[in-house]
């Protein structure tokens, strides 16, 4: 048995469908009585349309209202007198005011429709209640061509007393504006829809771009195969896992990569499966079998090379290796990228020094020396050596 205050979601549903259905049929509505008498002054009552027949004009059904004659329209009404003088005959019709019990009210429109009358309002007895009319029986319901209303026993009374003996008095049935939001709603629903197929392909195309980027990046089980792998014994080169830090044991079976670094299988196959298909240490790539990108990764490194050799001081990148040799003559620290040149190696042949600077277009030697200026720089080291040991010999301090 369910607890009260929760509601299973049969029930859900069911008040969801309930509500669409409210929403989406349509069903009769409020409509209004509009009284006018004296040029001047009008009222306003309540009515609800009938089941049966047609429904009331948008724009309203305006006409001369006239008791029926009898009050109940059980049997044959009388037919509406002739229009007055002051109304139009093509635009004024005649309304019929009937009043409740003894019959059917399907029999009741049915007889002021023979009668001649362009609609027919029924009112409540001693009772201001609005009800719903309903045929009783659908052949007579199919032979009535005007419309009708219910409406209560005070406005009965009112349009009795006030509007019928005016001259000149006349009432105008309306329907109540009803929002058309089954009107709206297929094509607000249709434009939702759009954005949402819209977005569903966007969102699959999305992925579809991701997951291929994702195995770009990545190793396939069949590229990971293609590695070889190697049983540790001791003696051999490698002692430390990068990745977990272990020293290796014997037996540990080991994945060397292309660039010669190896790890435990267990560490380094769920990176390049999952993460990157790149050396962890040295950030070089693992293999180069797949074409469909090789132009551009291609590309990428030669530019990411270019930049670590030809530029000094910058931020590594994901490609800087971690491990580089250490080499002082080297500005970018990449081993034989520059070679130290020594003065004495200049000095000794200066034709054939390798110097990268002498190379360089933008480099301009001085003229050589004539040989007086060299006479004059010889006689003035000599000049200055003389002085020198003046100097030395001159000082009280010197001890020999």
């Amino acid at each position: 048995m369910a607890h009260h205050g929760v509601w299973c979601p049969g029930a859900q549903w069911s008040v969801l469908a309930v509500v669409l259905c409210s929403v989406l049929v349509p069903s009769p509505t409020q409509g209004y009585i509009y009284a006018h008498y004296s040029n001047m002054t009008s009222m306003l009552f309540e009515d609800l349309p009938a089941f049966f027949g047609p429904p009331l004009p948008k724009d309203g059904l305006m006409g001369v209202l006239m008791v029926s004659r009898p009050l109940n329209g059980c049997t044959a009404i009388d037919p509406p007198p002739p229009l007055p003088p002051s109304f139009d005959a093509n635009t004024t019709k005649f309304i019929a005011l009937i009043r409740r019990y003894e019959c059917n009210f399907d029999i009741k429109v049915l007889h002021a429709q023979r009668a001649g009358y362009s609609a027919a309002i029924i009112h409540n007895m001693f009772s201001d209640k609005l009800l719903n009319m309903n045929s009783s029986n659908d052949t007579i319901a199919e032979e009535i061509e005007i419309p009708s209303v219910f409406t209560s026993y005070y406005a009965s009374q009112i349009l009795r007393n006030f509007i019928i003996p005016e001259q000149g008095a006349y009432v105008i049935l309306k329907p109540e504006f009803a929002f058309p939001l089954s009107y709206y709603l297929i094509p607000f629903t249709g434009v939702v829809g759009m954005i949402i197929l819209v977005m569903c392909v966007v969102l699959i195309v999305r992925c579809a771009q991701y997951r291929k980027r994702m195995r770009k990046n990545r190793l396939s089980k069949d590229q990971l195969k293609r590695i070889p792998t190697h049983r540790f014994c001791k003696g051999d080169d490698y002692d430390l896992c990068a990745i977990c830090l272990d020293d290796y044991e014997e037996g540990d079976k080991l994945r060397v990569l292309p660039c010669s670094h190896a790890y435990h299988c267990k560490c380094v196959d769920p990176w390049l499966t999952q993460t990157k298909k790149t050396c962890p240490v040295c950030k070089q790539r693992v293999t180069r079998s797949n074409t469909e990108h090789s132009e551009s990764d291609s590309e990428e490194e030669a530019g990411g090379r270019g930049e670590e050799e030809g530029t000094a001081g910058q931020a590594d990148t994901e490609r800087t290796p971690l491990l580089r040799p250490s080499n002082p003559g080297s500005p970018s620290g990449s081993p034989g990228a520059y070679s130290a040149i020594t003065t004495a190696q200049c000095l000794a042949s200066p034709a054939l020094c390798d110097s990268p600077i002498l190379g360089y277009e933008g480099y301009h030697s001085p003229p050589e020396d004539t040989d007086s200026e060299s006479d004059e720089a010889v006689e003035y080291r000599q000049h200055a050596d003389d002085d020198d040991t003046t100097q030395l010999i001159g000082r009280d301090g010197v001890e020999i």
